[in-house]
């Protein structure tokens, strides 16, 4: 493996990034703070669903937070195999550590993901880029591909979003239109000159569909997660509705000013206009702010933990990386010089 060049190496985020931001991370509390009013509007009712909470429900709220950390970390690895082949533990740890200080009033994630694969993996920056990018353009185009299957049925006439054959047939349409784009445009001239290799993230077909399938997964996840928050808040949801609002949230928690507060207001805010029944707009305000609430607890409450775990690891990793690139550098300098004068 080959040293990335000093200009190649990962930039640091820049004071007006870290200022929007900063800001965003004051209004995202105060987003949570408003979710929060309106979610307890009742005073302790919304506790006392918590409290009642049947437990196949709370299990099947962590068992698909749990699932949903996992298959985001394949969706990684999948990705990155052409380029470089990464231990899928490496992968994990790294994407926990990733998603721990996603909550920080400073998204660091991306930057320490971009940091940790550069100075253990010696990958360049221009390797990195080209795999984030990915890795991207697989969570939106499911993402995209998702949210355009429950909304083409609104144009259709139906009363209520459904989970059948016109659903999984729009998102399969959507899904293998943008993957076949995508292999397409990462075979062009261009970019193969531009990314020096790092195309192959971009243009193979096996990592492409790998990380189309981890992607789906994941979002059927979120859609199972949302569900059964749904259900312990007393919120009606089918599950065409619940994967809508999923998509919903998977927006909120990737915008660029911050993880927290945005998400459950994009959440409390879209709801009321998914959700169906025959519930008061007051009673409806309080019940999907509920809901954007408990469906992001359900990811922080294993997502924290986990990730403090994936940080550990990822730190002795880099000290393991260091002291193996200072034993290689020691005898390199000791070894007998076979230039003649």
């Amino acid at each position: 493996m080959s040293d990335a060049a000093p200009s190649d190496t990962p930039k640091r985020p820049s004071r007006l990034k870290i200022a929007m931001q900063v800001a965003g991370f004051v209004v995202g509390c105060a987003l949570v703070v408003w979710c929060a009013q309106s979610a307890f509007a009742d005073g302790g009712a919304g506790l006392e669903k918590l409290r009642n909470a049947e437990g196949s429900l709370v299990a099947i709220l962590l068992l698909a937070t749990l699932g949903s950390i996992v298959c985001s970390g394949l969706t990684f690895w999948a990705i990155v195999r052409p380029i470089r082949p990464i231990g899928l533990v490496e992968t994990q740890s790294v994407n926990l550590m990733a998603s721990l200080f996603n909550y920080a009033p400073v998204r660091l994630g991306l930057f320490l993901r971009c940091v940790f694969h550069w100075r253990v993996d010696r990958m360049s920056g221009t390797e990195i880029g080209a795999w984030i990018a990915g890795v991207a353009i697989v969570t939106l185009g499911t993402l995209a591909s998702a949210i355009a299957a429950g909304l083409v049925q609104i144009p259709a006439g139906r009363g209520e979003l459904a989970l059948d054959w016109m659903w999984f047939a729009t998102y399969g349409a959507c899904v293998v239109a943008g993957g076949a784009l995508t292999i397409l445009v990462g075979r062009s001239p261009v970019l193969r000159r531009l990314l020096k290799g790092g195309e192959r993230a971009l243009n193979d077909p096996r990592a492409l569909a790998g990380g189309l399938v981890f992607r789906t997964i994941d979002v059927a996840m979120w859609t199972l997660r949302m569900w059964a928050a749904a259900k312990i808040v007393g919120v009606s949801l089918n599950p065409a509705q619940a994967a809508l609002l999923a998509g919903v949230a998977i927006l909120g928690a990737g915008n660029p000013l911050g993880r927290i507060g945005w998400r459950e207001a994009f959440v409390a805010i879209v709801a009321p206009y998914i959700v169906t029944g025959a519930a008061t707009p007051e009673e409806l305000d309080t019940l999907t702010s509920q809901l954007a609430l408990l469906e992001s607890a359900g990811e922080a409450i294993l997502t924290i933990p986990l990730g403090v775990l994936g940080s550990i690891w990822c730190v002795l990793a880099i000290r393991r990386a260091a002291k193996s690139r200072d034993h290689d550098a020691g005898a390199s300098a000791s070894l007998p010089s076979t230039s003649r004068p």
